[in-house]
């Protein structure tokens, strides 16, 4: 009888670690659906899935299945702390590839290049304003990222390093003969050879072409990306030593840092540089604010504070350098552009800016009916232009 019981006993102890773990899961299941959902990761600087629409033709199509688990790793409880616990542990055991995110030879933070889906698009709409502008000249401008300008200091079996110089180049031959094509890859990389080689400076304007922890290049990077553009336009460029250069943060971390969300990649510096005898009118079309200045320190106690330069995000910024008697330049860009706008100042009286994802009606009319404009700059850089809802309203 004894034994009996002992079995019974035994067969329940058995059974605890299963009750238990149905209990976390479904406990975690009524947390899970009964929390509220988060529209925006303060942390990533992005919008988060929300619960996709739920009819037959997604079902049988795999869009509802693959919107589903996206809504699910966004929303996930306490998402941020799990996302750190596994950075921490990945890199903590050797792990050179976290989450699409390359830990280079330097400690900086690397994103990887996919290839891309909409070059064919890209290419179209780079193509169709410049047919459609009448009087400016058009530039191209397509921005290597740290994959490729640092390639030296990526872990070993990292993908195809050259990949995105490659489609850079496709871009540029098959599109218009009325783009003038500006190659800054070259000028990047050879800067690069000098700052891999050194060690980084303490002064204010550093040598890092990239953030350590975000995927935008530096302020510094922005100037050598105009340097590119004043031998393309056949302009003197500004040396940087007549800027007045200043340290505006210590503590920036990025979107790439954000993926990972460990303290222990530490975080980066931001320098703005501005042209003492420069009286500048800045307006945002939107909001209809006029400032005196191309940056918002306020950004600068937030997350995200890359939207430091240019006031975050407006479909149409318009501004004006007294300094400059006349000259007018149209910037067809993504957030790359923010930090070189301060440099193209030096050359023109108006500098207009367009953010396509939220200019309505295309650069190209604007343009045209503005016939001060002598120049047109189409600015993007290849981490993140084959997602950028604005292209398909560049012109």
């Amino acid at each position: 009888m004894s034994n009996n019981s002992d079995k019974k006993k035994i067969g329940i102890l058995d059974r605890i670690p299963v009750y238990l773990i149905c209990a976390v899961t479904l406990c975690f299941i009524i947390v899970f659906f009964v929390s509220e959902k988060k529209t925006f990761s303060q942390n990533e600087n992005r919008k988060l899935a929300q619960m996709p629409e739920f009819n037959f033709e997604k079902i049988k199509s795999g869009d509802f299945t693959s919107g589903f688990e996206t809504f699910v790793a966004d929303q996930f409880p306490a998402r941020d702390a799990f996302m750190r616990l596994m950075a921490e542990v990945e890199r903590i055991t050797g792990r050179k590839e976290i989450n699409d995110i390359y830990l280079a030879k330097d400690g900086s933070l690397i994103e990887r290049y996919k290839y891309p889906k909409n070059t064919a698009k890209q290419i179209d709409q780079f193509s169709k304003l410049a047919v459609n502008v009448e009087n400016a000249r058009c530039m191209l401008m397509m921005v290597p990222t740290a994959v490729s300008v640092y390639s030296d200091l990526l872990p070993e079996n990292a993908n195809d390093p050259d990949l995105q110089q490659q489609i850079i180049s496709d871009i540029y031959s098959a599109a218009s003969d009325k783009l003038q094509k500006i190659d800054v890859s070259t000028r990047l990389k050879d800067e690069a050879k000098k700052t891999v080689s050194e060690p980084l400076t303490e002064d204010v304007t550093g040598n890092r072409l990239f953030y350590r922890t975000d995927h935008h290049w530096t302020t510094y990077g922005a100037y050598i990306g105009y340097e590119a553009f004043c031998e393309a336009a056949g302009l003197t460029p500004v040396p940087l030593s007549e800027y007045k250069g200043e340290v505006v943060s210590e503590n920036f971390k990025g979107t790439i840092y954000s993926k990972l969300n460990d303290p222990y990649f530490g975080a980066d510096r931001i320098v703005s540089y501005s042209y003492p005898d420069w009286k500048l009118s800045v307006e945002y079309s939107d909001t209809e604010e006029v400032t005196d200045t191309p940056y918002n320190k306020e950004y600068l106690s937030e997350k995200d504070q890359y939207s430091y330069f240019l006031n975050n995000i407006h479909p149409l910024i318009t501004i004006t350098n007294d300094a400059v008697q006349d000259g007018a330049i149209a910037l067809v860009k993504d957030s790359y552009a923010n930090s070189i706008v301060p440099f193209l100042l030096a050359h023109y009286h108006t500098v207009y800016v367009f953010d396509t994802r939220y200019y309505k009606g295309g650069p190209s009319k604007f343009i045209n009916e503005h016939p001060e404009i002598s120049d047109v700059l189409i600015l993007y850089n290849m981490n993140t232009i084959d997602n950028d809802t604005g292209i398909g309203g560049i012109f």
